[in-house]
């Protein structure tokens, strides 16, 4: 029987260790911190999923394999941890990330085109001035983050899989895939590291090509008198023009509405600037003005800051070296692929093409949209 040791329990790494069981291999997963690690940026209440997806091709083809992945890990986990609202993006510039989207999104079928009076009769809470189009995608929607990791760990332990928090890898020999840990050595067929923000640490020859990103996340309850629209509003993957970079997840039950302002992300040291701001707080709220109907009355809950590895042109990273896999499969959009990159990297590794799986989950091959 096939082992395979894996550094890290994020989403990538647990779904990697989820692939690799269903095919029968012995599976151990080290992490750093506890199981699961708050501080991962997999962590959290949830993640968009949706096929809104710029102008990359390459990657929102593999939308529709995403969502069929995901009801693979349901059927197995006994829940479905997605609700689906549906996701929203709105152009009012030519060149913004949703009109760069939309042909991607025609080509793969992937949901509605929206003129702007459809906008404003379906979703009144998003002001439509200066609105050109809407992309609507119903498939697409919340993926509820800290639950699905929780039960991957729940059923990778019942399903024979070894799971040790508390244990950071210090030493990577990559030639023989053996690890060094507090407590002890191991070693296997492969070992596949996807410590996110901690991989530059272990590669130090990615160091230069992957950056940790500080993102902040602002958790609120909306306008009061807005609450009956959003029981049934979309997520939203982008409000529309050049110079913001607004995304949000819908309200649900037991969980607070959700804001994001792309604008403000960018480098960060994770060991030193973890702490949100009032100033991160201000930027958001002042940005959402205009683009959600009450947003003057939206009442900050909560502050996250979450850190990510971003590649080049954030893309996706995985490449072999003697026995160990250098896997980074996040760039602040890698969550809702994580079940399709397990799947496809454990298809891979078990006798598979390592070249061809690769290419799969980097969306290598296939040519931008026009």
């Amino acid at each position: 029987m096939p082992k395979a040791i894996i550094v890290g329990a994020g989403i990538n790494g647990l779904a990697t260790a989820w692939g690799l069981t269903r095919r029968g291999w012995t599976v151990t997963v080290l992490e750093a911190g506890p199981l699961p690690n708050p501080r991962a940026a997999s962590f959290d209440l949830h993640r968009l999923i949706r096929a809104q997806y710029g102008d990359d091709l390459g990657v929102a083809h593999r939308i529709g394999a995403a969502y069929a992945a995901w009801d693979t890990l349901w059927a197995d986990l006994g829940a479905t941890h997605l609700i689906r609202r549906g996701t929203l993006g709105l152009s009012r510039e030519p060149g913004d990330f949703t009109d760069r989207s939309r042909a991607a999104f025609v080509a793969n079928g992937a949901g509605e085109e929206l003129a702007p009076e459809e906008v404003a009769a379906r979703f009144p809470l998003f002001p439509t001035e200066g609105v050109r189009f809407g992309l609507y995608d119903p498939a697409g929607g919340m993926l509820l983050a800290d639950r699905i990791l929780r039960d991957l760990i729940r059923w990778l332990g019942a399903h024979g899989a070894t799971l040790r928090a508390l244990s950071p890898v210090t030493a990577v020999n990559r030639a023989t895939g053996e690890v060094t840990f507090p407590g002890g050595r191991e070693g296997g067929d492969v070992t596949i590291l996807s410590a996110g923000v901690g991989l530059p640490a272990l590669a130090p020859d990615l160091a230069g090509a992957l950056a940790p990103y500080r993102a902040t996340i602002l958790y609120c309850n909306p306008a009061p008198e807005e609450a009956a629209l959003w029981e049934t509003a979309p997520c939203w993957t982008d409000l529309g023009g050049v110079h913001e970079e607004l995304w949000g997840i819908a309200p649900a039950p037991g969980l607070p509405l959700k804001i994001g302002n792309g604008v403000l992300t960018g480098p960060g040291d994770p060991a030193t600037q973890r702490l949100a701001t009032h100033a991160d707080v201000a930027a958001t709220l002042a940005a959402y003005r205009g683009r959600i109907r009450g947003a003057e009355r939206i009442t900050p809950l909560d502050l996250a800051v979450n850190f990510y590895l971003m590649a080049p042109d954030g893309r996706f990273v995985v490449a072999r070296d003697g026995r160990t896999v250098l896997l980074s499969a996040d760039s602040g959009h890698g969550f809702k692929f994580g079940a399709l990159t397990g799947l496809d990297l454990a298809a891979a590794l078990d006798g598979g093409d390592f070249a061809a799986g690769a290419a799969r989950i980097t969306g290598a091959g296939v040519v931008a949209a026009a």
